[in-house]
């Protein structure tokens, strides 16, 4: 029986080859898409999932408050007393263990030949991979112990884990227990003892360190200046706390206890003065996910971008299924008589249920099994978009188990509805040629299923659009400095960062050269707080601090509106300050602020300038007061103005190159590696792009499905009127006035999608914009331009075919009558 209906099935799609075709290719698109984005949603779902007691381990965050500002604001990390501070006094807590992100050159030292050398940032291709931890992260997280013991291994100063993979790059092949006891020095002088090794983690991971030194070799070498374990005031992204909670705590409890906490440490009653720190506890589960919260290490991803990713695969394979509803549907008048015959000679409803889905099901399979072969094709198409390790791993038991469960739902959602109505003929009626009672409601959920698709496809053409917009906004507005061949160089931070500039500033090509810490724009900045004791009262301001040197202003074109730009000295005298600064200590005028002391770090300095406001975050954040101020022990990486007037890219080069010789001369172990600020510039906006290139594509996969069910609809429907159309153009209808009749529905149904469409694409665009501080502004001609492109893609699907019904011969057309 079963074979019996199969060849029917293959029998009925042969038979309707257009519908086959258009069914086939909507449901392979919209099943690629799904088996893509669940590739990609299940690799960014995975991440540290596998680590025992998940449910129990917490990094504990919290809110910040410098200098009285309106609102607290969110960080992912807190001062580095607080580790020791809450183990002692927070029950609960079954372990507690701070780590420090630390990036320095590594070098293994060799008794008969030259010392191997590691540069910093660049081991193993890993900025994040040397930790110094406390002996208790081993507590929180399971490592596999290939030597070395987890108990002792970090108990003592000077002491390191590695990786199996880091210690055989240091050391080569060997044995596990054979590395032990070996030395490597971190920095300079930071000598420790190889104590451990652990087998590196195969499964997705933000916690990627392979060096892992004891938190005690901190007070015992040169760390202690730069991780301050005693400073409550100072907090840096780079220094982590987590938590493992005892078996039925709760995190409630602990934050209750926490807040509590922060009281008795944090306030103008403390030594913390102004500075409050209210701790609380992430599940470890939504480090990947939460950007409120920051740091060195994870590459977070975002959360309603997956969501929205998996949305839109559904409502896809939602719109290819329409489409087999529809052709199902339209197609039913053809069936009737062989419905009718079968129900004659004995058949159920239920078989005939059977058969139809199972030509459902056919055609499915057959989708399904395309669509497993070009999914990779799609990965690799989409690799600068989608995050690195993404890999199609069909055999897989939770792949496999997907792709049944979705070969089920495509199978029920595309076939049970035209499948039900179909068996519902009366025999009486289809043998009759009449078909089913209730014809003209199945063209009412044609035309209801048709604005469903167009609505879903003029949203998505709002959204492309505006995305575009505030993308060109955000390229075109003034960010207030200029970035135009603007080379950053990342220096070791050391004293010879001043000779390198110097040297280099004696270059042909090279226009200026400024020290600084961190450039106008970018995605490292600092928060401090500020004392103005100028007014009627005390002024404390959390402000946002840039350092350079007196090269910094004149380098980026910064515009000074009032006043000077500081002078050349070898440490910070005055500063200048931005509009908003200005703004924030109550003076009306730029010129009234220059002159006024601000107390920083203890010590007043006068205001030598003001510059005009300019973008030191995304647009999604607004300027904060800035102030601009040289700091020498801070200022050790290099912004270099090239000089571009009249040359072209070879000159460039060259240029590029000559200034990698200066820096062979004064560092000739480390590679010589640069970046145009420009690009650095776009990485901040690198999630906007990667949502508009994806809504671009998801936009065209939408349309192409939406139009291929209204070419198979007008397909069908000129097939089942050519008699009329021959009628009509016997009796003296013009061709235009037959396409106009052939077209006037469809169009009717695309006006009501428009309206349909504009309130919804609105209401989502509206929210997309609050994120952002600086955004364009909602216009009507948007929502009219994806109106008329909308008009125009159905015009030109439907117009093709109606035109060659319309010109059609009636000779041919009547010739059976």
């Amino acid at each position: 029986m079963w074979w019996n209906n199969l060849k029917v099935a293959f029998r009925s799609l042969k038979r309707n080859k257009v519908s086959t075709a258009i069914n086939l290719l909507g449901l392979t698109l919209g099943v690629t898409a799904c088996l893509a984005i669940y590739t990609i949603t299940q690799f960014e779902l995975s991440y540290d999932t596998f680590h025992p007691d998940l449910d129990r381990i917490y990094r504990v965050v919290g809110r910040e408050n410098i200098g009285q500002a309106e609102e607290f604001r969110p960080v992912g990390f807190g001062p580095r007393p607080i580790a020791a501070a809450i183990e002692d006094e927070i029950s609960g807590l079954e372990s507690v263990a701070s780590f420090h992100n630390v990036e320095m050159p590594v070098t293994v030292p060799h008794a008969q030949a030259a010392p191997k050398k590691f540069e910093r940032g660049k081991i193993d291709a890993d900025p994040a991979a040397i930790v110094v931890v406390a002996p208790a992260y081993f507590e929180l997280f399971q490592y596999e112990w290939l030597a070395g013991q987890p108990e002792s291994a970090l108990l003592q100063p000077a002491q390191v884990v590695l990786s199996e993979n880091k210690a055989r790059l240091y050391f080569g092949e060997q044995a596990p227990q054979d590395w032990i006891g070996k030395e490597l020095i971190y920095g300079d002088d930071i000598r420790v003892t190889v104590t451990g090794i652990v087998k590196d983690w195969t499964q997705n991971t933000d916690f990627t360190f392979t060096d892992f030194i004891s938190l005690s070799t901190v007070n015992a070498s040169s760390l202690k200046e730069s991780i301050k374990l005693e400073e409550w005031t100072d907090i840096w992204s780079a220094s982590q706390l987590l938590v493992k909670l005892e078996p039925g705590v709760q995190a409630e409890q602990v934050n209750a206890q926490l807040e509590a906490f922060s009281k008795r440490h944090f306030g103008p009653e403390h030594e913390t003065g102004d500075f409050i720190f209210i701790p609380s506890l992430q599940p470890l589960s939504d480090l990947h996910f939460n950007t409120d919260y920051r740091d060195n290490f994870s590459r977070q991803a975002h959360l309603p971008t997956l969501y929205g990713l998996m949305g839109v695969a559904a409502l896809i394979l939602l719109l290819a299924a329409i489409n087999f509803i529809n052709l199902a549907t339209a197609q039913a008048v053809r069936r009737a008589g062989e419905i009718g015959i079968r129900k004659v000679l004995g058949g159920s409803r239920l078989s005939l249920l059977g058969q139809f889905l199972g030509e459902t099901f056919l055609l499915a399979t057959l989708a399904v099994g395309v669509s497993i072969f070009l999914v990779p094709a799609v990965l690799a198409s989409f690799a600068n978009f989608i995050p690195a390790g993404v890999e199609w791993r069909v055999l897989s038991a939770q792949t496999l188990g997907f792709v049944a469960l979705l070969l089920l739902v495509v199978t029920l959602l595309s076939g049970l509805y035209p499948a039900w109505v179909l068996s519902a003929y009366q025999p009486a009626l289809s043998l009759k040629g009449q078909g089913s009672s209730y014809g003209d409601g199945r063209a009412w959920l044609r035309k209801g299923l048709i604005i469903f698709q167009f609505t879903f496809s003029l949203v998505l053409i709002n959204g492309a659009l505006l995305i575009k917009q505030q993308m060109d906004y955000i390229r075109h507005k003034d960010l207030g400095f200029s970035s135009d061949a603007v080379v950053l160089v990342s220096t070791p931070r050391d004293e010879r960062s001043a000779v390198l500039a110097q040297k280099i500033r004696q270059l042909a090509g090279v226009e200026r050269v400024a020290l600084q810490w961190f450039p106008p724009l970018g995605e490292g900045y600092m928060i401090t707080k500020v004392v103005y004791r100028g007014g009627q009262e005390e002024k404390e301001l959390e402000v946002s601090t840039k350092v350079g040197d007196e090269h910094f202003i004149p380098l980026y074109e910064l515009k000074l509106l009032a006043g000077r730009n500081f002078g050349a000295t070898d440490t910070m005298k005055e500063i200048v300050v931005n509009e908003r600064f200005v703004q924030a200590l109550g003076f009306q005028k730029p010129a009234d602020a220059v002159g006024q002391l601000i107390q920083f770090n203890g010590q007043d300095y006068p205001v030598a300038g003001v510059v005009a406001n300019f973008h030191e975050q995304s647009f999604h954040e607004p300027i904060d007061p800035t102030f601009i101020g040289y700091m020498p022990e801070l200022a050790k990486d290099l912004a270099i103005k090239l000089s571009m007037a009249g040359k072209d890219w070879q000159e460039v080069e060259a240029s590029l190159a000559n200034i990698g010789q200066v820096w062979a001369s004064l560092y000739p172990d480390q590679k010589f590696e640069y970046q145009f600020m420009d690009d650095s510039i776009a990485k901040i906006y690198e999630r906007e792009h990667k949502t508009a290139q994806l809504l671009h594509w998801a936009t065209a996969i939408a349309i192409l499905i939406s139009c291929m069910g209204l070419l198979g609809l007008i397909t069908f429907i000129t097939e089942q009127r050519t008699k009329e159309i021959g009628i009509r153009k016997v009796l003296g209808a013009s061709v235009l006035g037959i396409t106009r009749l052939l077209l006037k529905d469809f169009l009717g149904l695309v006006l009501v999608a428009i309206a349909l469409a504009s309130p919804l694409a609105y209401y989502f665009a509206d929210r997309w914009l609050a994120g952002f501080a600086y955004h364009i502004n909602l216009q009507w001609w948007m929502f009219v331009l994806a109106g008329l492109l909308a008009i125009l893609i159905a015009l030109l699907t439907v117009s093709v075919q109606s035109i060659r019904a319309a010109l059609a011969d009636p000779v041919k057309s009547l010739r059976s009558e």
